[in-house]
């Protein structure tokens, strides 16, 4: 009998219920001033400030639409974040946190913190690198197969 493969599967549950939690924890923080969807960009920026649009892309995996709507949102109702013009290319604009955004990290890392340890609830910490081990070597296995298999729209 062969043996069920259901790694993907599994990740995309995984990745479902660890996005909703994640929002669950926000929301009942109070102290956030974003979702986990919006956590993705303000995360991305707390890493590197300030980055275009683009760049945001590349790193959060958003689609440039809902990434443009997010960036709106994010700076014009709730002041996380502020964009500017790019002086030699009018095309590009540059997008960096406020002053509150930056106050928002340590909201965040705490409740990542929370979101981390029900994610490893019961394991040890061989446990713990053996996985993360396991899923390097998947991601790496998915980005290699990206770059050998071309886009059909390319």
């Amino acid at each position: 009998m062969a043996t069920t493969k259901n790694g993907g599967y599994l990740t995309l549950k995984i990745h479902l219920l660890n996005g909703r939690l994640f929002n669950r924890l926000l929301a009942n923080d109070g102290r956030a001033f974003y979702n986990a969807e919006q956590g993705k960009i303000v995360s991305a920026l707390w890493d590197k400030r300030p980055q275009t649009a683009s760049e945001l892309a590349q790193v959060t995996g958003l689609a440039n639409s809902t990434l443009t709507l997010m960036l709106k949102r994010l700076e014009e109702e709730q002041g996380l974040v502020v964009s500017a013009q790019d002086k030699k290319d009018k095309r590009k604009k540059w997008f960096d946190l406020t002053p509150t955004g930056i106050e928002q990290e340590q909201v965040g890392n705490q409740i990542s913190e929370k979101l981390s340890n029900i994610f490893y609830d019961g394991f040890e910490e061989k446990e713990i690198e053996q996985l993360e081990g396991y899923l390097e070597r998947i991601l790496n296995n998915l980005e290699t197969a990206m770059e050998k298999i071309p886009r059909k729209d390319q």
